[in-house]
């Protein structure tokens, strides 16, 4: 991990993280990092920055089976909730695309809480 990672996740702990786009960049990295315990806590941030390039980076989480998110001990629709909230911020094309494309995944908990997030979409466009 880099010292501007390890800076990052203690300003994160803190409260006190500054958004720009370094730190995004270093805050995506992190989200799929399995060097670290703050993944809900960086899922959160990003969240709330709603930046298009956190969605390459929310694919390769839901693509990964959260092996590496079993320290938090939450079952797979409530991680997949993480990833979906992202997403669902995000609001662009590709996010919503990608929502669509995991309402379909083989992952029963993934598969629910997008197809659920897509109900939210859809009714939120109404």
């Amino acid at each position: 991990m880099t010292e501007e990672q390890i800076k990052l996740l203690q300003d994160i702990e803190e409260g006190e993280i500054v958004i720009n786009e370094p730190n995004v960049d270093l805050l995506n990295e992190l989200l799929v990092s399995k060097e670290h315990y703050l993944h809900q806590m960086i899922a959160k941030t990003l969240q709330h920055i709603k930046s298009p390039t956190t969605i390459p980076f929310v694919k390769t989480a839901l693509d990964s089976n959260f092996d590496y998110l079993e320290y938090t001990c939450s079952d797979h629709e409530a991680i997949a909730k993480w990833f979906s909230w992202i997403l669902f911020s995000i609001n662009t094309k590709e996010a919503i695309s990608l929502i669509e494309e995991y309402s379909k995944s083989p992952n029963e908990a993934i598969r629910n809480e997008m197809m659920y997030r897509l109900r939210k979409v859809n009714s939120s466009n109404i």
